[in-house]
């Protein structure tokens, strides 16, 4: 693989991200430096700027005795980055959704009406993942807090979604996601800041129910 010598750092933390992603790495393996240097022909310098990278964003721990390797998240972490989650869109979004605008409402809108065209196509959750991300950054869309909305998509629930992704992805049918995201669709056609507040925490704990419960079961079974 060839990269330009300013973004080795970059296109290694993605190449890392990406395995990460696809399960190749799982959470709790170790992260080795020189297979990875070898197989992006680069020297580690750039390899160990990337794993900071990745440190920062929480998805590599470093321990003396033990090295560089992907975090893992206890079930009950994992649920609880999801509780965390909903309460913060939550608030966020009910605070929020007095101000949408047409702008604000036609961008929704559009996001539904993908979610409605691809739902019939969907094998599985990953043709879905995009507009899932799409969906949920849309309601916050009205939000000013760029801090809140920082933790709230980035701090908690996708960190658990992204190192558990070969999970995430089989915890609905398509069918199920689509109908658990037109019960917040609705809701938000009502207005009603408190209804969307709970239907949005509620979404995040069934979603921290499911991945906590899988993760530990394919843990027993590994």
């Amino acid at each position: 693989m060839q990269f330009k010598k300013e973004t080795y750092s970059i296109k290694a933390a993605e190449y890392i991200r990406g395995l990460i992603r696809s399960g190749v790495l799982q959470p709790g393996q170790p992260v080795r430096e020189a297979q990875i240097s070898e197989k992006l022909n680069i020297s580690r310098a750039p390899i160990r700027e990337a794993l900071l990278m990745l440190a920062h964003q929480g998805l590599i721990c470093s321990e003396p005795q033990k090295g560089k390797y992907v975090r893992s998240m206890s079930a009950k972490e994992i649920y609880d980055s999801y509780v965390v989650a909903g309460i913060l869109e939550g608030a966020a979004v009910a605070h929020s959704l007095p101000s949408w605008t047409n702008k604000e409402r036609d961008a929704f809108a559009e996001v539904v009406r993908r979610l409605d065209d691809q739902v019939n196509y969907a094998a599985h959750l990953d043709t879905l993942a995009e507009i899932d991300e799409a969906f949920h950054m849309t309601l916050l869309s009205a939000c000013t807090n760029e801090r809140l909305i920082d933790i709230a998509r980035t701090s908690c629930s996708s960190l658990a979604k992204f190192l558990y992704y070969t999970y995430w992805r089989t915890l609905f049918t398509p069918k199920e996601f689509y109908d658990r995201h037109m019960i917040i669709a609705d809701t938000v056609a009502t207005g009603d800041g408190r209804s969307i507040e709970m239907v949005l925490r509620r979404h995040y704990e069934e979603v921290g129910e499911r991945l906590s419960l899988l993760v530990h079961e394919g843990h027993e079974v590994h």
